[in-house]
């Protein structure tokens, strides 16, 4: 296996670390930059044709693109296989009906949403649609202590709600602080964790300001000891507009955390439909709201269904499952191309 990754990013240096091998003459620079896509696209054609690799696989669309001009003409070619992560919407132009309907062999969905998305699409043939969720590491998460990180913020035994992830439009945060807002007469003691930075990081401080909420919000901006974070939280909450699946959620399902979370793009793969955990639907704060009195009403509930999205995490959305489902793409695209 070869890795083709921008230089200097962290994907890069994991990777070295763990002994694969990477190549970093790429940019997949985003936007449209018509030089640098040409320039990553000739080093990855003249790469394929020294290594005759038997699949390529892409996560996103600067690389997709750069990979089907790199291909392009070339015989034999390898298989090309995509990821898609998200529910960005697909346009319906030529260009993306050859990108998808030609120069790709395979498309893999993190989510069923995301498959349904493309299924909707007649350039997406249903034989070359594969459903692989992505893995989280539970390890890290169920052995990690939050008591170190209540002692650090000075948050003691406050009953603490918590979101993670970056600060911007599409993940709801607005939503989550009004909610808060309208929880606080009568959960007094309660304090909310807002974990991430972004462009939206003043403007949902103004907005806890304006609601009155005070010391009472806490934003502690970029962090890397998720594991520590999500183990000193009474419940996790993600109010998203949009995901492709929900990797917040998992890494909360999997830390045993109680889950509160819109009903949006993957979320109902990983908690079902109530049953491990709540859903509401997206952009309603009242919703949201009555979502977490009833969850700090029924807190021997809340366990139960979060001790269950652990466990359903565990065994469908482990590292091990997804190698064996992208496996299982890659096998059965090779039969079928070597006859």
């Amino acid at each position: 296996m070869t890795l083709a990754v921008p230089a200097g990013s962290v994907l890069a240096e994991r990777a070295r670390g763990a002994g694969v091998e990477v190549i970093d003459a790429v940019r997949f620079d985003r936007g449209f930059r018509p030089a640098r896509g040409f320039a990553d696209a000739r080093m990855l054609r003249r790469l394929v044709g020294q290594r005759r690799f038997d699949v390529v696989h892409t996560h996103g669309s600067q690389d997709s693109w750069a990979t089907a001009a790199a291909l392009l003409g070339l015989k034999p070619r390898p298989l090309v296989v995509r990821t898609r992560h998200n529910l960005f919407p697909i346009r319906d132009h030529i260009f993306n009906r050859w990108l998808y309907g030609r120069a790709t062999d395979a498309v893999i969905c993190i989510s069923r949403a995301i498959q349904d998305q493309c299924a909707a699409k007649p350039y997406f043939p249903p034989e070359r649609l594969f459903l692989v969720h992505s893995a989280v590491d539970a390890g890290p998460l169920t052995d990690a202590q939050g008591t170190p990180l209540r002692e650090e913020l000075g948050l003691g035994e406050s009953l603490l709600i918590g979101v993670t992830g970056r600060l911007r439009p599409e993940k709801g945060h607005r939503f989550l602080i009004e909610a808060f807002a309208r929880v606080g007469p009568t959960l007094p003691e309660a304090r909310l964790l807002v974990v991430g930075d972004g462009s939206l990081a003043g403007e949902l401080k103004a907005l806890a300001e304006k609601l009155g909420l005070g010391e009472r919000v806490v934003f502690t901006g970029f962090r890397r000891d998720i594991p520590r974070v999500l183990a000193a939280l009474d419940l996790f909450v993600l109010p998203s507009i949009s995901e492709g699946l929900g990797t917040a959620v998992l890494e909360a399902a999997a830390a045993g955390v109680p889950v509160i979370a819109s009903d949006v793009g993957g979320v109902p793969d990983i908690l079902g439909r109530q049953e491990r955990g709540r859903l509401v639907p997206p952009g309603d704060a009242a919703a949201l709201a009555e979502a977490i009195l009833q969850w700090a009403a029924d807190r021997a509930g809340a366990r139960r269904r979060a001790e269950a999205a652990a466990a359903f995490v565990r065994e469908h959305f482990s590292e091990r499952a997804l190698v064996e489902g992208t496996e299982a793409v890659y096998r059965r695209l090779l039969k079928v191309s070597l006859g």
